[in-house]
Protein backbone atom coordinates (compact mmCIF):
# COMPACT_ATOMS: atom_id res chain seq x y z
CA UNK A 1 0.00 0.00 0.00
CA UNK A 2 2.84 2.11 0.70
CA UNK A 3 4.44 1.66 -2.81
CA UNK A 4 0.94 2.13 -4.73
CA UNK A 5 0.39 5.44 -2.81
CA UNK A 6 3.69 7.17 -4.43
CA UNK A 7 2.39 6.36 -7.86
CA UNK A 8 -0.84 7.55 -7.75
CA UNK A 9 0.48 10.78 -6.77
CA UNK A 10 2.58 11.02 -9.71
CA UNK A 11 -0.29 9.57 -11.86
CA UNK A 12 -2.24 12.54 -10.76
CA UNK A 13 0.38 15.58 -11.59
CA UNK A 14 0.69 14.32 -14.66
CA UNK A 15 -3.17 14.43 -15.10
CA UNK A 16 -3.26 17.84 -13.73
CA UNK A 17 -0.72 19.07 -15.96
CA UNK A 18 -2.56 17.59 -19.08
CA UNK A 19 -5.78 19.10 -17.96
CA UNK A 20 -3.62 22.86 -17.50
CA UNK A 21 -1.88 22.42 -20.87
CA UNK A 22 -5.72 21.60 -22.17
CA UNK A 23 -7.31 24.22 -20.88
CA UNK A 24 -4.84 27.05 -21.92
CA UNK A 25 -6.00 28.71 -25.25
CA UNK A 26 -2.53 29.10 -26.77
CA UNK A 27 -0.47 26.32 -28.14
CA UNK A 28 2.71 25.46 -27.11
CA UNK A 29 4.81 26.06 -30.35
CA UNK A 30 8.35 23.62 -30.57
CA UNK A 31 11.66 25.12 -30.58
CA UNK A 32 12.57 25.79 -34.39
CA UNK A 33 15.10 23.21 -36.02
CA UNK A 34 18.30 25.08 -36.46
CA UNK A 35 18.78 22.67 -39.71
CA UNK A 36 16.07 24.38 -41.33
CA UNK A 37 16.65 28.21 -39.60
CA UNK A 38 12.72 27.74 -38.53
CA UNK A 39 10.25 29.96 -36.66
CA UNK A 40 7.89 32.97 -36.97
CA UNK A 41 9.21 35.98 -38.55
CA UNK A 42 7.33 37.83 -35.26
CA UNK A 43 8.21 36.13 -32.59
CA UNK A 44 10.18 37.39 -29.98
CA UNK A 45 12.44 34.60 -27.42
CA UNK A 46 14.69 33.94 -24.70
CA UNK A 47 12.00 35.65 -22.11
CA UNK A 48 12.60 34.56 -18.69
CA UNK A 49 9.81 33.85 -15.95
CA UNK A 50 9.44 32.92 -12.18
CA UNK A 51 6.24 32.40 -10.95
CA UNK A 52 4.78 30.80 -7.64
CA UNK A 53 1.12 30.39 -7.56
CA UNK A 54 -1.95 28.03 -5.78
CA UNK A 55 -1.33 25.41 -8.69
CA UNK A 56 1.20 25.12 -11.88
CA UNK A 57 -1.81 25.73 -13.89
CA UNK A 58 -1.57 29.13 -12.09
CA UNK A 59 1.60 29.46 -12.45
CA UNK A 60 1.45 28.30 -15.98
CA UNK A 61 -1.08 31.01 -17.10
CA UNK A 62 0.75 33.71 -15.11
CA UNK A 63 4.03 33.25 -16.62
CA UNK A 64 2.49 33.48 -20.29
CA UNK A 65 0.73 36.54 -19.72
CA UNK A 66 3.90 37.76 -17.71
CA UNK A 67 5.91 36.97 -21.26
CA UNK A 68 3.38 38.63 -23.58
CA UNK A 69 3.68 41.70 -21.48
CA UNK A 70 7.39 41.33 -21.76
CA UNK A 71 7.49 40.63 -25.74
CA UNK A 72 5.15 43.35 -26.59
CA UNK A 73 7.66 46.51 -25.98
CA UNK A 74 10.33 43.96 -27.81
CA UNK A 75 8.39 43.29 -30.93
CA UNK A 76 7.31 47.21 -31.36
CA UNK A 77 10.93 48.38 -31.19
CA UNK A 78 12.21 46.10 -33.87
CA UNK A 79 9.57 47.03 -35.98
CA UNK A 80 9.69 50.63 -35.62
CA UNK A 81 13.53 50.99 -34.82
CA UNK A 82 12.23 53.22 -31.57
CA UNK A 83 13.14 52.64 -27.93
CA UNK A 84 11.08 50.26 -26.13
CA UNK A 85 9.91 52.63 -23.49
CA UNK A 86 7.90 54.55 -26.38
CA UNK A 87 6.08 51.09 -27.45
CA UNK A 88 2.30 52.06 -26.16
CA UNK A 89 0.51 50.73 -23.21
CA UNK A 90 -2.17 47.59 -23.96
CA UNK A 91 -4.16 46.02 -22.12
CA UNK A 92 -3.41 42.14 -21.47
CA UNK A 93 -6.72 41.07 -23.63
CA UNK A 94 -5.02 43.64 -26.47
CA UNK A 95 -2.04 41.67 -26.60
CA UNK A 96 -3.42 38.20 -26.03
CA UNK A 97 -5.43 39.19 -29.40
CA UNK A 98 -1.96 39.25 -31.33
CA UNK A 99 -0.35 36.19 -29.79
CA UNK A 100 -0.36 33.19 -31.86
CA UNK A 101 1.47 30.52 -29.63
CA UNK A 102 4.16 30.26 -26.80
CA UNK A 103 7.14 28.65 -27.66
CA UNK A 104 8.64 26.41 -25.06
CA UNK A 105 12.85 26.91 -25.07
CA UNK A 106 12.94 25.12 -21.26
CA UNK A 107 11.18 24.67 -18.65
CA UNK A 108 10.87 23.47 -14.79
CA UNK A 109 8.27 23.38 -12.69
CA UNK A 110 6.38 22.36 -9.02
CA UNK A 111 2.96 22.12 -7.98
CA UNK A 112 3.19 25.65 -7.06
CA UNK A 113 6.07 27.18 -9.23
CA UNK A 114 6.81 27.42 -13.04
CA UNK A 115 10.42 28.34 -14.19
CA UNK A 116 10.79 28.47 -18.11
CA UNK A 117 12.35 30.72 -20.84
CA UNK A 118 9.70 31.62 -23.10
CA UNK A 119 9.40 32.89 -26.45
CA UNK A 120 6.05 35.01 -27.38
CA UNK A 121 4.72 34.25 -31.65
CA UNK A 122 2.94 37.13 -32.78
CA UNK A 123 0.13 36.67 -35.79
CA UNK A 124 1.64 38.65 -38.31
CA UNK A 125 -1.39 40.13 -39.89
CA UNK A 126 -2.54 41.02 -36.53
CA UNK A 127 0.34 43.36 -35.97
CA UNK A 128 0.61 44.65 -38.96
CA UNK A 129 -3.29 46.07 -38.54
CA UNK A 130 -2.42 47.37 -35.00
CA UNK A 131 0.34 49.42 -36.06
CA UNK A 132 -0.28 50.44 -39.61
CA UNK A 133 1.69 52.94 -40.82
CA UNK A 134 4.28 52.90 -37.66
CA UNK A 135 5.95 50.23 -39.23
CA UNK A 136 9.06 50.86 -40.31
CA UNK A 137 10.47 49.47 -43.34
CA UNK A 138 14.23 49.65 -42.48
CA UNK A 139 15.60 46.00 -43.77
CA UNK A 140 19.45 45.32 -44.47
CA UNK A 141 20.31 43.69 -47.68
CA UNK A 142 21.01 39.74 -47.15
CA UNK A 143 24.21 39.58 -45.33
CA UNK A 144 26.24 36.70 -44.89
CA UNK A 145 27.06 35.19 -41.03
CA UNK A 146 29.60 33.47 -39.76
CA UNK A 147 29.42 32.80 -36.07
CA UNK A 148 32.91 32.07 -34.95
CA UNK A 149 33.63 29.90 -31.52
CA UNK A 150 37.07 30.16 -30.33
CA UNK A 151 37.26 27.59 -27.43
CA UNK A 152 40.28 26.29 -25.99
CA UNK A 153 42.23 28.65 -28.29
CA UNK A 154 40.59 26.31 -31.35
CA UNK A 155 38.61 28.52 -33.68
CA UNK A 156 35.30 27.04 -35.55
CA UNK A 157 32.89 27.88 -37.79
CA UNK A 158 31.33 24.86 -39.59
CA UNK A 159 34.26 22.19 -38.77
CA UNK A 160 32.25 20.94 -36.55
CA UNK A 161 28.23 21.52 -34.83
CA UNK A 162 28.73 23.44 -31.72
CA UNK A 163 26.46 25.25 -29.90
CA UNK A 164 27.73 29.54 -30.73
CA UNK A 165 26.15 28.32 -34.48
CA UNK A 166 23.16 26.25 -33.26
CA UNK A 167 21.61 29.39 -31.30
CA UNK A 168 22.62 31.67 -34.46
CA UNK A 169 20.15 28.87 -35.63
CA UNK A 170 17.50 29.34 -33.49
CA UNK A 171 17.84 33.03 -33.54
CA UNK A 172 16.76 33.34 -37.09
CA UNK A 173 13.28 32.91 -36.51
CA UNK A 174 13.26 36.48 -34.28
CA UNK A 175 12.06 39.87 -35.71
CA UNK A 176 15.14 41.64 -36.75
CA UNK A 177 15.73 44.43 -39.23
CA UNK A 178 19.09 42.21 -40.24
CA UNK A 179 18.82 39.71 -43.33
CA UNK A 180 20.87 37.02 -41.90
CA UNK A 181 22.19 34.43 -44.40
CA UNK A 182 23.86 31.45 -41.86
CA UNK A 183 25.39 28.60 -44.46
CA UNK A 184 24.08 25.27 -43.76
CA UNK A 185 27.12 24.21 -42.67
CA UNK A 186 27.90 21.16 -45.89
CA UNK A 187 31.35 19.91 -46.41
CA UNK A 188 32.02 22.21 -48.99
CA UNK A 189 31.56 25.30 -46.18
CA UNK A 190 33.77 23.56 -44.08
CA UNK A 191 36.54 24.04 -46.68
CA UNK A 192 35.67 27.56 -47.50
CA UNK A 193 34.58 29.18 -44.58
CA UNK A 194 37.69 28.65 -41.97
CA UNK A 195 39.06 30.83 -39.22
CA UNK A 196 41.77 31.67 -41.43
CA UNK A 197 39.31 32.85 -43.94
CA UNK A 198 37.39 34.89 -41.62
CA UNK A 199 40.59 36.70 -41.04
CA UNK A 200 41.46 37.53 -44.25
CA UNK A 201 41.19 40.67 -45.66
CA UNK A 202 41.76 40.15 -49.66
CA UNK A 203 38.91 40.84 -51.56
CA UNK A 204 39.10 38.79 -54.62
CA UNK A 205 38.16 35.64 -52.23
CA UNK A 206 35.62 37.30 -50.04
CA UNK A 207 33.81 38.05 -53.54
CA UNK A 208 33.55 34.53 -54.95
CA UNK A 209 32.06 33.65 -51.12
CA UNK A 210 29.23 36.17 -50.95
CA UNK A 211 28.30 35.76 -54.82
CA UNK A 212 27.94 32.13 -53.86
CA UNK A 213 25.44 32.91 -50.90
CA UNK A 214 23.75 35.67 -53.12
CA UNK A 215 24.44 38.15 -50.57
CA UNK A 216 26.49 41.39 -50.70
CA UNK A 217 28.59 41.62 -47.51
CA UNK A 218 29.74 39.66 -44.57
CA UNK A 219 29.28 39.73 -40.54
CA UNK A 220 31.56 37.84 -38.14
CA UNK A 221 29.73 37.16 -34.72
CA UNK A 222 33.11 35.73 -32.44
CA UNK A 223 32.76 34.06 -29.22
CA UNK A 224 35.91 33.44 -27.42
CA UNK A 225 35.49 30.76 -24.30
CA UNK A 226 37.50 31.11 -21.13
CA UNK A 227 37.09 28.48 -18.23
CA UNK A 228 38.24 28.75 -15.22
CA UNK A 229 38.76 25.05 -14.48
CA UNK A 230 36.57 21.87 -16.13
CA UNK A 231 32.99 22.46 -15.28
CA UNK A 232 33.77 25.55 -13.51
CA UNK A 233 32.78 29.41 -14.32
CA UNK A 234 32.78 30.24 -18.04
CA UNK A 235 33.75 33.97 -19.18
CA UNK A 236 32.52 34.22 -23.01
CA UNK A 237 34.09 37.83 -24.83
CA UNK A 238 31.97 38.73 -27.44
CA UNK A 239 32.81 40.85 -30.52
CA UNK A 240 30.54 42.03 -33.26
CA UNK A 241 32.27 42.53 -36.85
CA UNK A 242 32.00 43.90 -39.92
CA UNK A 243 33.14 43.30 -43.54
CA UNK A 244 36.13 41.55 -44.52
CA UNK A 245 38.58 43.99 -42.48
CA UNK A 246 36.72 42.81 -39.42
CA UNK A 247 35.71 46.35 -38.30
CA UNK A 248 35.00 46.12 -34.48
CA UNK A 249 30.98 47.36 -33.97
CA UNK A 250 31.22 46.41 -30.93
CA UNK A 251 32.36 43.80 -27.63
CA UNK A 252 31.18 42.73 -24.22
CA UNK A 253 31.29 39.73 -21.94
CA UNK A 254 28.94 37.13 -20.28
CA UNK A 255 29.68 35.21 -17.57
CA UNK A 256 28.30 31.92 -16.00
CA UNK A 257 28.80 29.78 -12.95
CA UNK A 258 28.50 26.08 -14.55
CA UNK A 259 28.75 24.34 -18.09
CA UNK A 260 24.90 23.48 -18.10
CA UNK A 261 24.41 27.46 -18.36
CA UNK A 262 26.73 27.85 -21.60
CA UNK A 263 23.41 27.24 -24.05
CA UNK A 264 22.13 30.25 -22.67
CA UNK A 265 24.76 32.94 -22.01
CA UNK A 266 25.40 32.05 -25.85
CA UNK A 267 21.64 32.56 -26.89
CA UNK A 268 22.29 36.29 -24.55
CA UNK A 269 25.58 37.04 -26.42
CA UNK A 270 23.27 36.54 -29.62
CA UNK A 271 20.22 38.64 -28.57
CA UNK A 272 23.04 41.35 -27.83
CA UNK A 273 25.08 41.56 -30.68
CA UNK A 274 21.52 41.41 -32.70
CA UNK A 275 21.01 44.89 -31.48
CA UNK A 276 24.82 45.95 -32.04
CA UNK A 277 24.39 45.29 -35.77
CA UNK A 278 20.83 46.51 -35.58
CA UNK A 279 21.88 49.99 -34.36
CA UNK A 280 24.56 49.88 -36.34
CA UNK A 281 22.32 49.39 -39.74
CA UNK A 282 19.85 52.46 -38.30
CA UNK A 283 23.29 54.55 -38.09
CA UNK A 284 24.09 53.83 -41.12
CA UNK A 285 27.35 52.13 -40.33
CA UNK A 286 26.60 48.97 -42.36
CA UNK A 287 27.81 49.77 -45.79
CA UNK A 288 28.81 47.05 -48.17
CA UNK A 289 32.62 47.87 -49.15
CA UNK A 290 32.94 48.66 -52.81
CA UNK A 291 35.86 46.29 -53.61
CA UNK A 292 33.40 43.25 -53.06
CA UNK A 293 30.87 44.40 -55.83
CA UNK A 294 31.14 42.31 -58.80
CA UNK A 295 31.34 44.38 -61.82
CA UNK A 296 29.01 43.16 -64.48
CA UNK A 297 29.39 46.20 -66.63
CA UNK A 298 31.79 43.99 -69.60
CA UNK A 299 29.05 41.10 -69.20
CA UNK A 300 26.25 43.26 -70.48
CA UNK A 301 28.68 45.17 -72.98
CA UNK A 302 29.68 41.71 -74.32
CA UNK A 303 28.87 41.52 -78.24
CA UNK A 304 26.30 38.19 -78.48
CA UNK A 305 27.88 36.43 -81.63
CA UNK A 306 25.22 34.06 -83.20
CA UNK A 307 25.85 31.41 -84.67
CA UNK A 308 29.66 30.71 -83.93
CA UNK A 309 30.44 28.38 -81.24
CA UNK A 310 31.70 29.11 -78.54
CA UNK A 311 35.04 27.52 -77.40
CA UNK A 312 35.17 24.37 -75.16
CA UNK A 313 35.66 25.09 -71.44
CA UNK A 314 38.03 22.92 -69.26
CA UNK A 315 39.56 22.56 -66.01
CA UNK A 316 42.82 22.55 -64.77
CA UNK A 317 44.77 22.02 -62.08
CA UNK A 318 47.49 24.35 -61.69
CA UNK A 319 50.48 24.67 -58.87
CA UNK A 320 51.66 27.63 -57.80
CA UNK A 321 54.52 28.23 -55.31
CA UNK A 322 53.52 30.42 -52.91
CA UNK A 323 55.94 31.04 -50.03
CA UNK A 324 53.98 33.84 -48.18
CA UNK A 325 50.65 35.23 -48.78
CA UNK A 326 51.37 37.81 -51.04
CA UNK A 327 51.97 35.41 -53.78
CA UNK A 328 48.96 33.38 -53.17
CA UNK A 329 46.82 36.55 -53.49
CA UNK A 330 48.89 37.29 -57.02
CA UNK A 331 48.87 33.92 -58.16
CA UNK A 332 44.76 34.22 -57.77
CA UNK A 333 44.77 38.22 -59.51
CA UNK A 334 46.88 36.96 -62.70
CA UNK A 335 44.76 33.44 -63.48
CA UNK A 336 41.81 35.80 -62.65
CA UNK A 337 42.56 38.34 -65.31
CA UNK A 338 43.04 35.87 -67.82
CA UNK A 339 40.96 32.64 -67.15
CA UNK A 340 37.28 32.77 -66.69
CA UNK A 341 36.67 30.77 -63.70
CA UNK A 342 39.62 30.49 -60.88
CA UNK A 343 38.83 28.37 -57.44
CA UNK A 344 40.98 27.97 -55.36
CA UNK A 345 41.15 24.15 -54.14
CA UNK A 346 43.89 23.90 -51.61
CA UNK A 347 45.74 27.05 -50.60
CA UNK A 348 49.33 26.57 -48.85
CA UNK A 349 51.04 29.80 -47.62
CA UNK A 350 55.09 28.60 -47.31
CA UNK A 351 54.66 25.96 -49.80
CA UNK A 352 52.61 24.63 -53.08
CA UNK A 353 49.14 25.87 -53.77
CA UNK A 354 46.65 23.91 -56.01
CA UNK A 355 44.05 26.16 -58.11
CA UNK A 356 41.28 25.05 -60.72
CA UNK A 357 41.13 26.84 -63.66
CA UNK A 358 38.33 26.88 -66.18
CA UNK A 359 39.80 28.23 -69.65
CA UNK A 360 38.18 28.81 -72.73
CA UNK A 361 40.13 27.01 -75.22
CA UNK A 362 41.84 24.40 -72.47
CA UNK A 363 45.51 24.80 -71.82
CA UNK A 364 46.75 25.86 -74.94
CA UNK A 365 44.76 28.82 -74.72
CA UNK A 366 45.56 29.21 -70.86
CA UNK A 367 49.73 29.34 -71.94
CA UNK A 368 49.01 31.54 -74.83
CA UNK A 369 47.90 34.16 -72.48
CA UNK A 370 50.39 33.46 -69.49
CA UNK A 371 53.24 34.12 -72.62
CA UNK A 372 51.78 37.34 -73.37
CA UNK A 373 51.75 38.18 -69.52
CA UNK A 374 55.17 37.33 -68.78
CA UNK A 375 54.30 33.54 -67.41
CA UNK A 376 54.70 29.98 -68.38
CA UNK A 377 53.28 26.82 -67.75
CA UNK A 378 55.61 23.83 -67.05
CA UNK A 379 54.92 19.86 -66.97
CA UNK A 380 56.77 18.74 -64.01
CA UNK A 381 55.12 14.72 -63.81
CA UNK A 382 51.76 14.88 -63.47
CA UNK A 383 51.56 18.59 -62.26
CA UNK A 384 51.06 21.49 -64.48
CA UNK A 385 53.20 24.22 -62.37
CA UNK A 386 52.73 28.35 -63.12
CA UNK A 387 56.43 29.82 -63.39
CA UNK A 388 57.73 32.99 -64.55
CA UNK A 389 58.85 33.52 -67.68
CA UNK A 390 62.69 34.08 -67.62
CA UNK A 391 63.99 36.59 -70.46
CA UNK A 392 65.59 35.00 -73.41
CA UNK A 393 69.60 35.76 -73.06
CA UNK A 394 70.81 37.00 -76.25
CA UNK A 395 74.59 35.29 -77.49
CA UNK A 396 77.14 38.58 -76.37
CA UNK A 397 79.59 39.18 -78.67
CA UNK A 398 83.48 39.22 -76.83
CA UNK A 399 86.31 40.63 -77.83
CA UNK A 400 89.80 39.34 -77.03
CA UNK A 401 92.25 41.53 -75.15
CA UNK A 402 95.31 43.17 -77.47
CA UNK A 403 97.70 40.99 -75.31
CA UNK A 404 96.36 37.88 -76.89
CA UNK A 405 95.31 38.76 -80.68
CA UNK A 406 96.72 37.55 -83.54
CA UNK A 407 100.25 38.69 -85.08
CA UNK A 408 99.61 40.29 -88.30
CA UNK A 409 100.55 37.92 -91.27
CA UNK A 410 103.66 39.45 -93.06
CA UNK A 411 102.84 40.35 -96.78
CA UNK A 412 105.19 37.91 -98.94
CA UNK A 413 107.37 39.58 -101.44
CA UNK A 414 105.83 39.54 -104.73
CA UNK A 415 106.80 37.42 -107.03
CA UNK A 416 107.35 37.55 -111.08
CA UNK A 417 105.28 35.32 -112.92
CA UNK A 418 107.44 32.49 -114.99
CA UNK A 419 108.66 33.04 -118.12
CA UNK A 420 106.92 30.29 -120.82
CA UNK A 421 109.13 27.59 -121.65
CA UNK A 422 109.16 27.51 -125.89
CA UNK A 423 108.03 23.90 -126.97
CA UNK A 424 109.98 22.02 -129.71
CA UNK A 425 108.78 23.01 -133.29
CA UNK A 426 107.67 19.41 -133.97
CA UNK A 427 106.92 16.77 -131.19
CA UNK A 428 107.87 12.65 -131.79
CA UNK A 429 104.65 10.70 -132.65
CA UNK A 430 106.29 7.94 -129.93
CA UNK A 431 107.93 9.73 -127.04
CA UNK A 432 110.84 7.20 -125.87
CA UNK A 433 110.72 5.32 -123.00
CA UNK A 434 112.22 6.29 -120.08
CA UNK A 435 113.00 9.37 -117.88
CA UNK A 436 111.99 12.21 -120.06
CA UNK A 437 114.85 14.08 -121.46
CA UNK A 438 116.07 17.25 -119.96
CA UNK A 439 115.83 20.33 -121.84
CA UNK A 440 118.68 21.51 -123.75
CA UNK A 441 120.99 24.14 -121.94
CA UNK A 442 120.64 28.06 -123.21
CA UNK A 443 123.67 28.83 -125.59
CA UNK A 444 125.87 31.05 -124.16
CA UNK A 445 127.24 34.04 -126.04
CA UNK A 446 131.53 33.16 -126.62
Amino acid sequence: MNRILPVLAGLGLLAVVAAAQQSTPKAVVPPPDPSRGGGNAYAVGGIDVDVTARSVDDARRVAWTAAQRKAWPQLWSRLTGRAEAEAPRLADGQIDAMVAGIESQGERFSDTRYIARLGVVFDRSRVVERLGSAISLLQSPPMLLLPLLVDGGAGTLFQGRNAWADAWGRWRGNVTPMDYVLPPGTPSDNLWLTMWQAGRSERSSWQQIISRFDTVDVLLAEARLTRSFPGGPITAVFTARHGPDGLVLGRFSLRVTTEAGLPRLLEDGVRRIDMIYADALRAGQLQADAGLAIDVLPIIDAEVLIGQPLPETSAMILAAITPDTASLVAAERLLRSIAGDVLVRQSAVGGTSRIEVAMPGGEAALAEALAKAGWQLERLGNDLVLRRRLPAVPAAIVALPAAVQPAPVAAKPAVSPAQPVPLPAKLPANPPAGPPAKPPAPATAT
